[in-house]
């Protein structure tokens, strides 16, 4: 009984189409016409904008989610408090935004910026590469979740400075060391990311 058996290198290669489909699938940007609308009385829908330098949101409530999907190269900005902001398959997208309820969601997104001038309490990053956050002292309590994603980092108003233009910018670990301790595992940041 082998617990891992190696690849067949006889196999035959994976089909043309899939590969193509697949590919397809995993670009970023705009399917489709774009839209800025609210739908079912619940969720913002922003889809497919591209090369939008200042794309606004003034009618969002507290109520409502905000979707920004398949969007490349714009900014936009809420201006309400909102209960949460999704993220999906974006490239080059900068979001501002005020308070925000629940989460803020970024999934399969590269190149990305998120700056709220108000309080967020959660961030979760999954399947991305190049976020960077900014988060003001209002917001450093935020539970920041990363799963599959690289290149994160947030930027934080320096608590050694008197200036509150002053800012850190710091690594989100994305590499970690797990360790057998008897029927356990302890896993714990890589020593990359102590200074």
């Amino acid at each position: 009984e082998v617990p891992w058996e190696a690849p067949n290198p006889a196999a035959k290669p994976a089909d043309l189409a899939t590969t193509k489909a697949k590919s397809t699938r995993d670009q970023k940007g705009p399917r489709g016409p774009p839209i800025m609308e609210i739908q079912r009385d619940t969720n913002w829908m922003i889809e497919n904008q591209e090369g939008q330098n200042m794309l606004t949101l003034e009618d969002a409530t507290m109520q409502q989610l905000v979707c920004i999907i398949n969007c490349r190269n714009c900014t936009i900005h809420i201006k309400t408090k909102v209960k949460s902001i999704s993220v999906d398959g974006c490239e080059k997208v900068n979001v501002i935004c005020g308070d925000v309820l629940s989460a803020v969601e970024f999934v399969n997104c590269d190149r990305m910026q998120f700056q709220t001038t108000g309080k967020v309490n959660a961030v979760a990053i999954d399947k991305c590469n190049g976020i960077n956050l900014h988060l003001p002292k209002e917001s450093l309590g935020a539970e920041i979740t990363s799963a599959k994603s690289s290149e994160m980092n947030v930027t934080i108003p320096d608590p050694d400075s008197s200036d509150p233009l002053d800012t850190i910018e710091m690594p989100i670990p994305e590499q970690f060391v797990t360790l057998i301790k008897g029927k356990k595992l302890n896993t714990g940041v890589s020593s990359l990311y102590t200074h």
